[in-house]
């Protein structure tokens, strides 16, 4: 069974969360999947942070850094549709962060996106 959707729909509040914990970034448009990448997220013990866009990926991203409370891993859809798509959020993410951890994730990955990834590091 999967949760319910809507438990995972709105972005991460500025609730402050106990030292050491690990956050984990969920960023996909289909409610659903960001649903199960946070239960599963959370059935690990870690925070679940879910957005929907590549923008507000980046945003989040930054504010978390700014907070001194950072994520330690992004699961990435790689086929938003619209805006900025999961490989450009994540050249943007690396821009800020070299060193940042991103998983990627796409039930709808053309074949072209998929050689692109694999350019990426993915």
């Amino acid at each position: 069974m999967i949760p319910n959707p809507t438990a995972f729909t709105a972005p991460h509040s500025a609730i402050e969360s106990p030292p050491g914990t690990i956050r984990v970034l969920v960023v996909d448009d289909e409610m659903s999947m960001r649903a199960l990448g946070c239960a599963i997220v959370q059935s690990m013990g870690y925070e679940a942070i879910a957005v929907t866009t590549g923008e507000e990926a980046i945003e989040t991203y930054r504010a978390q850094m700014e907070r001194n409370e950072p994520v330690a891993a992004i699961i990435m859809d790689l086929a938003l549709p619209g805006g900025m798509s999961g490989l450009e959020t994540t050249d943007l993410l690396r821009a800020i962060d070299p060193k940042v951890a991103v998983i990627a994730s796409s039930g709808y990955l053309q074949q072209n996106a998929r050689a692109a990834a694999i350019e990426r590091g993915f």
